[in-house]
């Protein structure tokens, strides 16, 4: 076994690093009062969040695959768990704010945690996530704060029901549309450049907005009477090593 870190790390890991960093960089900046350009490192943890697992698909790195889904995972508990929930408790001087903060973390953190024993006994990747996938934290609170809204009881009661589904045994589908993701790829990135959303006055981070509530409530209302008849119950299984995952 490569005990090596330098020969362990791959590509896509470096991704998932970036991820991490860019979490940690928006805690920094929430905490010098710097808003929109916390808001705008989140959204960079969600793009690195999104190529990571892309990049060790394509590099076949699964020989250590259970390196790269730990750092995956740490790096989006960095990026989705902590930093949303002290970029919320930020955003108001009221010290019962660290209640909904705690609940973010909690739940993200239980959220990965479920995720990575579940995946290790699949015999083949899903078509659904099993809960809210962790990244929609930070992007849809990404998106609010770009967005100019100030009232902290909208982010604070849709990241209670973020929270809460992230946790729970509702299916949420995978994206493959590549329309869809490019539309997703172009809001996000004209949110990510510095003025553009301002330019533009506000529409891409309200778009944003509006497309992630479209997936979280859509699929939800739509998900109970469908689901068993699309979704065949994955089988367990011998562990086995596993390309990185999307959380």
């Amino acid at each position: 076994m490569e005990t090596n870190i330098l020969k362990m790390i791959t590509i896509a890991d470096i991704a998932s690093i970036a991820n991490a960093v860019c979490g940690l960089l928006a805690i920094f900046l929430i905490l010098n009062g710097n808003n929109i350009a916390s808001a705008q490192l989140l959204l960079l943890a969600v793009v690195f969040d999104c190529i990571d697992g892309t990049l060790a698909r394509k590099f076949n790195t699964h020989t250590i695959g259970a390196f790269g889904e730990t750092i995956d995972s740490l790096a989006d508990m960095i990026s989705f768990g902590v930093a949303p929930a002290i970029v919320l408790y930020m955003m108001s001087n009221s010290y019962w704010i660290i209640i909904p903060s705690l609940i973010i973390v909690v739940c993200g953190l239980l959220r990965l945690t479920r995720y990575n024993t579940i995946i290790e006994y699949q015999d083949e990747p899903t078509k659904t996530f099993l809960g809210l996938p962790i990244p929609v934290t930070s992007t849809l609170l990404a998106a609010l704060i770009l967005a100019g809204i100030t009232n902290i009881y909208i982010p604070i009661i849709l990241l209670m029901i973020v929270s809460i589904l992230m946790v729970s045994e509702v299916k949420y589908p995978k994206i493959k549309n590549k329309k869809l993701i490019a539309i997703a790829a172009i809001l996000i990135i004209l949110c990510i450049i510095p003025y553009i959303n301002g330019i533009l006055y506000l529409v891409p981070s309200y778009l944003l907005i509006i497309g992630v509530l479209i997936y979280i409530f859509a699929i939800l209302f739509g998900n109970y009477k469908t689901i068993q008849l699309n979704e065949v119950a994955p089988k367990t299984r011998r562990k086995r090593p596993s390309l990185y995952k999307d959380e």
